[in-house]
């Protein structure tokens, strides 16, 4: 059912509204701020009012429309708000299209390339991720609501120990679906590089996308944290694509093999 519900809302993403992608976030800004005035700011105890509220909210709003036999548009309707693939690939295409194509490579490529790649993963793979490992539509909600924290209080040590815990398996699966669907052998290289073991998960996943995309140093490449291309940012976007459509068949296929569960 999942799968159903992730081929619906990417069937209507080109129809959906702009301002709808950022609905579902700009609601959940709201209620932090709401809580931000009103509770101590000890991280846990503001990451349940955060986030474990509307998780157990959204929990007993399920459960009655269960009896209506309604139970699914919950998910539905939090897929729908939680994921946003526009908004990325709509920076890279705006990017490509201020950068001269034929330029020579320069910084500016790579700071719109990376903010590109790291807004597709956050607003998209990893709450896809854990909207298909939970249940209901507490995944995208679990994700989304922890980013907003670490990104109102960076120095939060609870919150990002939750969202480094958080992205540790997606950032990951993600970097092997890119190496997968483009330069193997130079995403390969960025991955295993012994002077990169101790980046972040996203810095990581910066490095295996430029990879990826063949400006690494297995062939001779300035490396994947130089200057790149602006033709570069379409191959990005070409990319996010070919990595949605497999994990859109590895979903199906996983669904399947469980017995549709």
């Amino acid at each position: 059912m999942k799968v159903g519900f992730l081929v619906l809302v990417l069937i209507l993403e080109p129809w959906r509204p702009q301002a709808w992608g950022a609905w579902g976030v700009n609601l959940l800004t709201r209620w932090r701020l709401f809580l931000f005035a009103r509770m101590p700011r000890v991280g846990a105890v503001l990451w349940l009012g955060v986030v474990g509220f509307p998780l157990l909210l959204m929990t007993g709003v399920q459960s009655g429309l269960g009896w209506l036999h309604l139970g699914a548009l919950v998910p539905l309707l939090v897929l729908g708000l939680g994921i946003d693939l526009r908004g990325p690939l709509a920076h890279l295409r705006q990017g490509g299209m201020q950068i001269p194509p034929y330029s020579e490579p320069n910084q500016s490529v790579r700071a719109v390339l990376d903010e590109g790649i790291l807004g597709s993963y956050q607003r998209f793979f990893a709450p896809l991720f854990w909207f298909f490992l939970l249940p209901g539509g507490w995944g995208p909600l679990l994700y989304c609501g922890t980013a907003l924290l670490v990104e109102a209080e960076p120095d939060g040590l609870f919150y990002r120990r939750m969202q480094a815990g958080l992205d540790w398996i997606p950032v990951r699966l993600l970097a092997l679906t890119f190496a997968l669907v483009g330069d193997f052998e130079e995403a390969l290289y960025a991955w295993r590089d012994p002077d990169r073991l101790f980046l972040s998960s996203q810095e990581l996943l910066q490095a295996v996308v430029h990879g990826a995309l063949g400006s690494g140093q297995a062939n001779g490449g300035n490396g994947p944290f130089e200057a790149l291309e602006a033709d570069q940012l379409t191959s990005a976007e070409g990319l996010i694509w070919r990595a949605v459509v497999l994990w859109g068949v590895s979903a199906g296929l996983a669904t399947a093999l469980l017995g549709g569960r």
